[in-house]
């Protein structure tokens, strides 16, 4: 990895935990809200990540099953329930994602050996799914008049912030393969972004807990 890679790849883990720490430092005005779990979510990725950063680097080749068949899944199924379900409060669009999400997770096993970091089927239909409700989400925040305090909404930061990271580092992952095989220096320009938008993810996660006012 070239050496701001490496500043940004070592940063992931500290991100989240300081993410992890404002949650709990705004527990209080939370734990009456569904946003409790938000920050018990926190708590989930940052353990994870930690449990890699430490404990897996003595197994580097169960990293891509760790994240492929544990992580991942976890964090795509928290935030279908975070939007279409709580946000949203589209209860068909929460159930009918999970299973379609589902549906491809299981395919996932079948080609398994196919793939170099995660699996591009499942991971793509994972974050196409994400994007719809990224969109409405916006649309609805610009048809109400939360968009006239957007700095006071939670769910604002939150989707910049999934925004920013999951779909716009979805060309990385869906064509991840191809890139790294035939266009080293593109691959390597795409990496360098997912790093650095992982952690502005978080740092904006971090926003919400500060200035985001939680309804209950």
């Amino acid at each position: 990895m070239q050496k701001i890679q490496i500043i940004f790849y070592n940063l992931i883990p500290y991100t989240e935990l300081l993410c992890m720490l404002f949650g709990f430092f705004h527990f209080k005005k939370l734990k009456n809200t569904y946003w409790k779990w938000f920050v018990y979510y926190m708590v989930f990725i940052t353990i994870v990540e930690f449990f890699s950063l430490y404990y897996l680097k003595y197994f580097p080749y169960l990293r891509k099953y760790y994240f492929d068949f544990f992580v991942i899944p976890i964090e795509f199924l928290f935030l279908y329930w975070l939007y279409a379900k709580k946000s949203l409060q589209n209860e068909k669009l929460y159930k009918v994602s999970c299973v379609i999400y589902l549906v491809f997770y299981c395919l996932h096993l079948f080609i398994l050996d196919s793939v170099r970091i995660v699996s591009s089927m499942s991971y793509t239909v994972g974050v196409f799914l994400l994007a719809i409700m990224v969109y409405l989400e916006f649309v609805k925040q610009i048809k109400s008049d939360e968009i006239l305090n957007y700095q006071n909404n939670k769910m604002f930061y939150i989707n910049v912030g999934v925004l920013l990271f999951y779909i716009g580092t979805l060309p990385f992952f869906a064509f991840d393969k191809i890139l790294y095989e035939n266009n080293k220096e593109l691959w390597n320009n795409y990496f360098t972004f997912f790093l650095i938008s992982v952690n502005v993810m978080y740092i904006l996660f971090i926003a919400s807990f500060v200035w985001g006012k939680p309804k209950s």
